[in-house]
């Protein structure tokens, strides 16, 4: 019974831990709606690396001392550090479809306004504040710079702001268009928002697919952790093959497999964007010395 105690004062330090950073460390109350600077960015990797490392560290030592098993200890370290992965895996591929819904929701107001507006930086103005929210103070950022400097620079930033390849190509087509090297900018912004509105229909249709796969990896998980504290806790002896040399290879290799198995599950789990169009640390937008000869 003192080991499953010292098991649990262990995840209460880990807890306590965890709490205390992300309060002082606060919450965005729209994720991805701001670009982070870099030494914003570089706190945000710092914080998530100490909670992990703290994570990590409470759950080996609550391991170590609830069964004396060096290699429980290491096992249980690594799965705490790479637990925050697994478990955003989900949030990160709703994130995903929201900001793929938003953008198509955006070109598709832009199709519609573009014919009632006398030109690009009106139409931009028109949907800045009726923009979703995910993409609002972008778009409003693209608006108010393409007041104040050249079009194609602003589509830039925007397109580096939002950092996806549909933005991209919504930056290129209305650079295009600014520069009078597209017919119809209406048909190009409808096809793109038809294209984008079936790449999330299809998405829609392999998360469906596979919701029985992560529930049935879940449950597992789940049951394996229960009934590895229950017996840590009420019935040590049945554990007893773990005390030999053997018995902690054949631990490591359980540990290492579900390890391995979890890290799989959550690569598999992953949505392969196209790579970006543009090279943000340049203009791409701007017409070339070719282009403006051939005029």
């Amino acid at each position: 019974m003192s080991s499953l105690i010292g098991a649990m004062l262990g995840a209460a330090l880990g807890t306590g831990v965890f709490t205390t950073i992300m309060g002082l460390r606060g919450f965005s109350p729209v994720p991805g709606t701001r670009r982070r600077r870099p030494g914003t960015r570089f706190r945000g990797t710092l914080t998530r690396l100490i909670v992990r490392t703290a994570m990590a560290v409470s759950g080996a030592v609550a391991a170590i001392v609830s069964t004396g098993w060096l290699v429980a200890g290491f096992v249980v370290g690594i799965a705490a550090f790479l637990s925050p992965t697994l478990l955003r895996a989900k949030s990160n591929r709703d994130r995903e479809m929201d900001r793929l819904n938003a953008l198509a929701t955006w070109v598709e107001m832009l199709r519609d306004t573009i014919s009632a507006a006398s030109g690009l930086t009106e139409t931009l103005k028109a949907t800045a504040d009726s923009a979703p929210a995910i993409l609002r103070a972008p778009v409003r950022q693209l608006a108010a710079r393409a007041e104040r400097e050249p079009l194609s620079a602003a589509l830039a930033k925007f397109a580096d702001e939002v950092d996806h390849t549909v933005a991209d190509t919504v930056a290129m087509s209305l650079g295009l268009a600014a520069t009078n090297q597209v017919g119809s900018l209406q048909e190009s912004l409808d096809e793109l928002a038809e294209n984008t509105r079936q790449e999330v229909s299809m998405r829609l249709r392999i998360e469906a697919s596979r919701v029985r796969q992560y529930t049935s990896a879940r449950l597992i998980a789940g049951v394996v952790a229960v009934f590895s504290i229950a017996m840590v806790g009420f019935s040590r002896s049945y554990l007893a093959p773990f005390d030999t040399v053997s018995g902690q290879v054949a631990l490591a290799m359980i540990g290492g497999l579900f390890i391995a198995s979890g890290i799989a599950l959550e690569r598999m789990s992953r949505f392969s964007s196209p790579p970006r169009i543009l090279e943000m640390n340049r203009s791409p937008l701007a017409p070339s010395p070719a282009t403006e000869h051939s005029r």
